[in-house]
């Protein structure tokens, strides 16, 4: 047999070796290619995570500066830092009593005394040792106002004559004035309960203890309830005549505040001006419900800048709350140092808003033409600073509206409104809203009713007035004139 050389055989020796070597260098290879792909992926994956955190970092950097600035606003009082008051005006501290331009609240200011009923009072004995006195002529006077708790619940039976009309062919009922159809319970009942209901935000449980106590008539909850249904049912046609009557005037103040419906979310709108209050019943905040309230009505429409109310009223007829304006301006710049180019512009803003109070001798179209021209020299304003750029892009959308609410408004905010709104707001925290969405409606008929009225003298007579109007155009057998025999 042959025999190859000794070479040869190291060499195939090296060549079995050498491929071993391979086929773990391939293994070790596929190995490393694969823990490549996995790392490639995970970096991929970290990049995105990265991105994504970025971008998160971002926003909450802009949530920490808007609660920053906010926190600010609320550390430095808004009307300290001078949004509603001319930067160049000295800050005196007031005095204390009522101030200029507003009402006397002052009750002894205003009293007579001289119509008060007088007694005089005396003493025979003496309560220590029991000795007799006499009568002197020196007196001292004390004045005593006070009111007063009747236990006593009028009780009554009224008897009406069941009359017969010859000419309208029908029975004629006579009706107390005092009394309400399908209830036992009379006008003051129902006028009290209104009252404690609204003007004092009393629960349910609290009206009736406050009326069992001091007027001796027992009431429960449910009893309450239902007065105020039916007070609801009566006063509803004199609730669509002031939403017409608002309608009618020069501005109408909007707003609107959320409300509970059995723990829902809801929304009582409101429509108000100087004489008349409306709250409005809704399940939204939509544009749809401020078309509904504005209706066809041609009055300037204030409101503090809600989307909602765009499309409400004409553009000509918007009015931008200057509260509002001033406010969002003053945030984006609180964190600003005093000197800065963004804290000027503020301040030229808010000499814009005081031209009107600061300038009474100008005529409308002169006062118009100037604050327009003022306007246009800050958006004209070029400039970097993004504070800057924000103030300038909600100008852009809201300065005619900020100009009518100068010329056409008493001072040109929506703050209005929003003194309107506080007494509903109020009753929502006490009673977290309403089980129902029909309580909620009567919520704002009965609120609509006893706020307008008390912007008027003679709460009671006008409220009695009201109600007994309601009950005749409902009932008409109650507008009849009774007559009481006196036999």
């Amino acid at each position: 047999m042959f025999n190859l050389p000794d070479y040869v055989i190291r060499l195939q020796e090296d060549l079995r070796l050498e491929r071993k070597c391979h086929a773990r260098l391939d293994r070790s290879t596929d190995q490393l290619r694969e823990k490549a792909d996995k790392q490639e992926e995970e970096i991929k994956r970290l990049q995105r995570e990265n991105s994504k955190l970025k971008k998160e970092n971002n926003q909450l950097k802009q949530e920490i500066e808007k609660l920053t600035k906010t926190n600010n606003r609320y550390r430095i009082s808004l009307f300290d830092h001078g949004n509603f008051k001319h930067p160049d005006d000295n800050k005196n501290k007031l005095e204390k009593g009522g101030q200029k331009g507003h009402p006397d609240t002052n009750r002894e200011s205003g009293e007579n005394y001289s119509s008060f009923e007088k007694n005089r009072l005396f003493v025979k004995t003496c309560g220590k040792c029991g000795h007799k006195l006499k009568r002197v002529s020196g007196v001292r006077q004390k004045v005593l106002i006070d009111i007063i708790i009747n236990p006593d619940v009028m009780k009554m039976v009224l008897e009406s004559e069941r009359q017969w009309c010859g000419h309208c062919k029908m029975e004629i009922n006579a009706k107390d004035q005092r009394t309400l159809p399908f209830t036992e319970y009379g006008m003051n009942t129902f006028m009290m309960t209104m009252i404690l209901r609204f003007k004092c935000h009393s629960s349910l449980q609290n009206i009736a203890a406050v009326i069992t106590v001091s007027h001796g008539l027992k009431l429960s909850k449910s009893d309450v309830s239902n007065i105020l249904k039916q007070a609801k049912s009566y006063l509803k046609s004199r609730y669509d005549k002031l939403i017409k009557e608002i309608r009618t005037g020069k501005v109408l103040y909007s707003d609107e505040t959320g409300w509970l419906v059995n723990g829902q979310p809801a929304w009582m709108w409101i429509m108000a001006n100087e004489d008349i209050t409306v709250y409005f019943a809704a399940e939204s905040r939509g544009k749809g419900i401020a078309e509904e309230l504005y209706g066809n009505s041609n009055a300037y429409s204030m409101h503090d800048g809600l989307a909602s109310y765009s499309s409400s009223a004409a553009p000509d007829k918007q009015c931008f709350c200057w509260a509002h304006f001033l406010r969002f301006a003053f945030e984006e710049t609180v964190n600003e140092k005093e000197d800065s180019e963004a804290v000027l512009l503020c301040n030229e803003l808010v000499r814009i808003y005081n031209i009107k109070y600061t300038h009474p001798e100008y005529s409308l179209g002169k006062l118009k033409n100037i604050i327009n021209i003022r306007l246009d020299q800050v958006l004209k304003v070029n400039s970097q600073n993004r504070n800057i750029i924000n103030i300038q892009n909600r100008l852009k959308t809201q300065k005619q509206g900020l100009i009518n609410s100068l010329l056409y408004t008493a001072d040109g905010t929506n703050n209005l409104s929003e003194r309107e709104l506080r007494n509903i707001a109020i009753k929502k925290r006490i009673s977290y809203g309403s089980n129902t969405f029909k309580g909620m409606e009567t919520t704002a008929v009965l609120g609509s009713i006893m706020q307008t009225l008390g912007k008027k003298d003679n709460l009671l007579p006008n409220l009695s007035l009201w109600l007994q109007n309601g009950i005749k155009e409902k009932y008409r057998q109650y507008s009849h004139q009774a007559l009481y025999d006196s036999a």
